[in-house]
């Protein structure tokens, strides 16, 4: 339950379908599981999902950033806490916080949200709405800015996907988390296989809807070491970036 308006807490026992194959929390379940809590929260403090489509506005995840320090195994029971940082014109950020039943920082994660006004889908200012809710401008779950990810600079690998029903959610576009499932699954299993994730970021910057033929670019940057690569999601009938991310394995 979440437990009072500042910060909101909840319990979490790790479910068996939330694994991968090693027996570890997947990433789009970690991701899963903050977009759960941040909509209670929104809900149990008056600018959930309904609540805001009755006002005539929703909220569009914008930006994702995860650290992660070790992945919960299934039935471990983990506590997750989330808060608003700050609103600052047509954004606010929100961050997260996996902790085991010790208080073990597992996880933590940084989010920016973007209002939208549903009639004209065009960005509205944050302070024009209410949200009697304290916020934490000075409590942070990482030390990082959501940034801007810059494109792939070296391509290394390329791959077509054709988005499909199972892609898309309650507004007929590819779910935001299953990007993060394409992504993953651009790297070679053998690859993969022998590497864990550490760092993980996206930025949603279009939308992808059924039918349209996407492109995966996979590859690397000057300047970055050689276990952190970026990704670019692109349509082909216009060549538009529907989103990216970095990622970073040990």
């Amino acid at each position: 339950m979440l437990k009072h308006q500042g910060i909101g807490e909840e319990e979490f026992v790790i479910a068996s379908y939330q694994m991968n194959d090693k027996g570890k929390i997947a990433l789009p379940a970690i991701a899963g599981i903050f977009q759960e809590i941040a909509g209670e929260h929104a809900h149990a403090n008056g600018f959930g999902f309904r609540q805001m489509i009755e006002k005539g506005h929703i909220w569009v995840l914008t930006r994702l950033k995860i650290k992660i320090n070790s992945q919960p195994a299934w039935g471990d029971k983990v506590n997750v806490a989330t808060w608003i940082v700050n609103r600052e014109k047509f954004f606010s950020r929100r961050d997260f916080l996996i902790n085991d039943k010790n208080g073990n920082k597992l996880i933590a994660a940084a989010s920016g949200w973007m209002l939208l006004s549903v009639q004209s889908k065009r960005p509205q200012l944050v302070e024009n709405i209410e949200m009697d809710i304290p916020m934490f401008p000075d409590k942070f779950s990482m030390d990082a800015a959501l940034d801007k990810i810059p494109p792939v600079e070296f391509v290394e690998s390329q791959m077509d996907y054709l988005v499909r029903y199972s892609d898309l959610d309650i507004n007929k576009h590819v779910n935001n988390l299953q990007y993060i499932r394409i992504f993953l699954d651009a790297f070679p299993y053998n690859w993969i296989n022998s590497r864990e994730i550490k760092f993980f970021e996206i930025n949603y910057l279009s939308e992808a809807a059924i039918d349209e033929e996407l492109e995966i670019i996979t590859g690397t940057r000057k300047g970055e070491g050689d276990t952190t690569f970026f990704q670019e999601l692109i349509r082909r009938k216009d060549n538009k970036v529907i989103c990216r991310a970095k990622t970073e394995w040990t």
